[in-house]
C-alpha cells in the first residue's frame, strides 16, 4: 500500500504560513518611515506567473499531478500579501519510501509593506514565530543566517522528525518528515518559502540539502516577478 504524503504535510503548511498581522519584534533599531518604498503592489496573478515547472526541472523534479494548486491574495491596510502553494514529485524514485514517492511541497508567502518600518516589524515577528519558537520545540531543529541579494536580513530553519512505523499500517520502515523554512526581508519586502517532504532517514542530509536549494531557487523566482 502506498500513501501520498501531501496529507501528512497539509496541516503543517497551514500552520507554518499563518499571517501575523500585528506584534512587535525583537530585532535591531527600526528605520524611519520610507516615503518611497522599493517594492510596489504584488501582482494579483503572481502565482500564475511563477515558473514552478522550470524551477523543479533544475532539481530533476516534476509538477506533482496530485497536487492541488492554491493561492490567497489579500490587500490589507498596511501591506499586500500573496500565498502560492506548490507541489513536486521525483520521477526517478529518488528518496522514495514505503509511504510513496519523494514529493516536496509547500508554499511561497510574499508580503510587500507600505513602509520599510512595517516590514522590519513583520520580519522580526516572523523570526520569533517561525524560526525562534520552532528552534526551541521542533524535532532536531537547526537554524542558520541567510545572506544574499537581500543583505543579511535572512534566517533559515530545518527540522527532521523520524516517523514511527507504529503510526502506520505498512510494516517496518525508516523515514523522516523533513521541513525547511527560509525567511528574508529586503527593504519593504518580507518573503518566506516553506518546503517539506518525507525521505528515507538514511538520506536525510542529502534530501534536506535539496530542499534548501529548492527553497533558495523559489525565493529568486518569486522576487523576479515583483515590481522593484
Amino acid at each position: 500500500m502506498r500513501l501520498r504524503t501531501g496529507r501528512l504535510r497539509r496541516g503543517i503548511v497551514a500552520v507554518a504560513l499563518v499571517v501575523i498581522a500585528a506584534g512587535c519584534g525583537a530585532g535591531g533599531p527600526t528605520p524611519p518611515p520610507d516615503s518611497n518604498p522599493r517594492y510596489g503592489q504584488i501582482p494579483e496573478d503572481l502565482c500564475e506567473q511563477l515558473e514552478f515547472d522550470d524551477v523543479f526541472g533544475r532539481f530533476v523534479l516534476d509538477l506533482a499531478p496530485s497536487h492541488e494548486d492554491g493561492s490567497d491574495y489579500r490587500t490589507e491596510r498596511t501591506y499586500w500579501r500573496e500565498r502560492c502553494d506548490f507541489g513536486a514529485i521525483a520521477p526517478d524514485e529518488r528518496f522514495a519510501t514505503a509511504l510513496g514517492e519523494f514529493q516536496p511541497s509547500g508554499a511561497v508567502q510574499v508580503r510587500v509593506h507600505h513602509s520599510v518600518a512595517g516590514a522590519v516589524q513583520a520580519y522580526d515577528q516572523d523570526v520569533a514565530n517561525y524560526i525562534d519558537l520552532p528552534e526551541e520545540t521542533g524535532p532536531n531543529p537547526a537554524t542558520a543566517e541567510l545572506t544574499g541579494w537581500w543583505g543579511d536580513s535572512g534566517k533559515s530553519l530545518q527540522t527532521a522528525l523520524v516517523l514511527d512505523p507504529d503510526d502506520f499500517t505498512l510494516g517496518d520502515f525508516a523515514a523522516s518528515q523533513l521541513d525547511v523554512t527560509h525567511l528574508i526581508r529586503h527593504e519593504n519586502l518580507v518573503l518566506m518559502v516553506y518546503a517539506g517532504a518525507v525521505a528515507p532517514t538514511g538520506d536525510t542530509a542529502e534530501a534536506v540539502t535539496l530542499l534548501h536549494e529548492l527553497t533558495d531557487a523559489l525565493i529568486d523566482e518569486t522576487a523576479s516577478h515583483l515590481d522593484r
